[in-house]
């Protein structure tokens, strides 16, 4: 419960709402679930062995950096879309991102942004005087999963409301901020 709270408006909540806006949700899902199930693991193990001290601020600026070459990919793709286009940019989407590559993708991004986030300290944390380790992995895997769940199921309702500019404009702003409030925990933090 403690991780399902404490994901609510975080940075990755706001990236997997605006992947679920333009990717399957069970593409989403499946790469969430792993990358959150990777960053938990992660997190246990890094509370087993050190017990909370952590380099926080230099890996909260490298996520950020990250979520910022994100806004700006998404800035790009809505920069090229038309109305006219915008249908066959999906169609070259979905060629692109197959499924079987897409949720890799999405694992390794949703890792790569909960390195140093609050979740991933508060897990450390409990890790390193919790010392049922699969319990706690188990639980903060099923917060976060939980929690980016009611992302997706709004980004999935977004999507429908919007043109694909639009929404490729909102991601790019999504993980603009992301980014930005990654890096300023990170300067503030060190």
């Amino acid at each position: 419960m403690l991780i399902f709270i404490a994901e609510l408006g975080d940075k990755t909540q706001f990236m997997t709402l605006a992947l679920s806006s333009r990717y399957k949700a069970t593409i989403v899902l499946l790469g969430v679930t792993l990358g959150t199930m990777a960053v938990s693991l992660v997190s246990v193990a890094l509370g087993a062995m050190l017990g909370g001290v952590l380099p926080r601020g230099p890996m909260s600026i490298g996520a950020g950096i990250i979520l910022i070459v994100f806004a700006l990919l998404s800035l790009k793709q809505a920069m090229e879309t038309s109305k006219v286009e915008e249908e066959a940019n999906q169609d070259i989407e979905n060629k692109i991102h197959h499924p079987r590559h897409l949720w890799v993708t999405i694992a390794v991004t949703f890792f790569v942004a909960e390195l140093a986030d609050k979740t991933m300290l508060a897990t450390v944390a409990i890790a390193s005087r919790d010392k049922n380790y699969l319990a706690v992995w188990l639980g903060s895997t099923m917060g976060l999963v939980a929690s980016n769940c009611l992302a997706i199921i709004a980004g999935k309702a977004l999507s429908q409301k919007l043109s694909g500019k639009a929404m490729h404009m909102t991601a790019a702003a999504i993980f603009t901020f992301a980014g930005v409030a990654s890096i300023w925990q990170g300067i503030s933090g060190l």
